[in-house]
C-alpha cells in the first residue's frame, strides 16, 4: 500500500486502503511546468451572406517545440444582423475541430501579434502572440489550414428557422446556434493538448443562404505549460 505522509506526521492511504475522507485544495495547472494561463475574447466582422460550408472563421496554429497548448474552454455565439430569406435552413450551425499537421493559412483578422490577457501579471507571455499563429474572419471566410480532423470536438445548432407571417422573410434567433467546449479535468476528462505544429478550427457547417448576414465572438481560454 501505498502512502503520502505530511511533515507534520498525519498518513493519508491510497491506492485498497479502506475509505476514509482527505482534504484536498484543487488548484490549476502547477507553476512549475506552465508559461502561463491566458484568455482571449474576439468577434468577426460582418460575415456577408451565402458564405461556403466548411468556411474556417477562427483558428489557432501552435508552432512551439517545447511546450504545448492545454485549451480549457471555447465559446462562439452567433448574432444574426440580416435575416435570411431564402428557404429553411436544416442545418445551421457551426463545429471546432483539431488540426493534426497546420499549414500557414491566412486572411481575416491577425490576432497573434495582439497581447493575450495573462490570468495572472507574473506569467510569461503567450507563446501565440505571434503574427499568424491566431486569425479571425472578417467578411469571409479564412484561408484554410490543412489536415483537419474528420470528427468534431464540439458542434452546435441552430433553431429551426420559421417564415415570418408578416414580412414572408425568415427568422434566425439571436445567438442561436451557440458552441460550447469545456474540458471537466474534475470529472476525468482529458483536454485538447496541442503539441507542436497542430492546432485548431472553428468553422461554420453549411452554406448560407441569400442575404443573411451576423458576428460571431469567439472567446477562449487556454494554458501554455512545459509537461502535461
Amino acid at each position: 500500500m501505498a502512502v503520502i505522509e505530511s511533515t507534520g506526521g498525519t498518513i493519508a492511504g491510497v491506492g485498497q486502503e479502506a475509505f476514509a475522507g482527505m482534504h484536498v485544495r484543487p488548484t490549476p495547472i502547477g507553476p512549475s511546468t506552465t508559461n502561463g494561463s491566458y484568455r482571449i475574447a474576439a468577434t468577426t466582422g460582418t460575415i456577408t451572406a451565402a458564405l461556403v460550408a466548411s468556411g474556417q472563421l477562427f483558428y489557432v496554429r501552435w508552432t512551439d517545440a517545447t511546450r504545448f497548448f492545454v485549451l480549457h474552454k471555447f465559446t462562439a455565439q452567433f448574432q444574426p444582423l440580416t435575416l435570411f430569406t431564402a428557404g429553411t435552413l436544416t442545418d445551421f450551425g457551426f463545429d471546432l475541430l483539431k488540426v493534426t499537421a497546420v499549414s500557414a493559412g491566412g486572411g481575416g483578422t491577425d490576432l497573434g501579434a495582439l497581447v493575450k490577457t495573462k490570468m495572472r501579471t507574473t506569467m510569461g507571455t503567450s507563446l501565440l502572440d505571434t503574427a499568424g499563429l491566431m486569425r479571425i474572419a472578417t467578411t469571409g471566410v479564412l484561408t484554410s489550414i490543412t489536415s483537419v480532423d474528420s470528427t468534431s470536438i464540439a458542434q452546435s445548432l441552430g433553431d429551426t428557422q420559421r417564415v415570418n407571417p408578416a414580412a414572408a422573410t425568415e427568422e434566425q434567433n439571436v445567438n442561436s446556434p451557440n458552441l460550447e467546449y469545456k474540458a471537466d479535468l474534475a470529472n476525468g476528462e482529458y483536454p485538447l493538448v496541442l503539441a507542436q505544429n497542430e492546432g485548431l478550427v472553428f468553422r461554420n457547417r453549411t452554406v448560407w443562404p441569400a442575404a443573411g448576414t451576423g458576428v460571431i465572438t469567439i472567446n477562449m481560454v487556454w494554458s501554455e505549460v512545459g509537461a502535461f
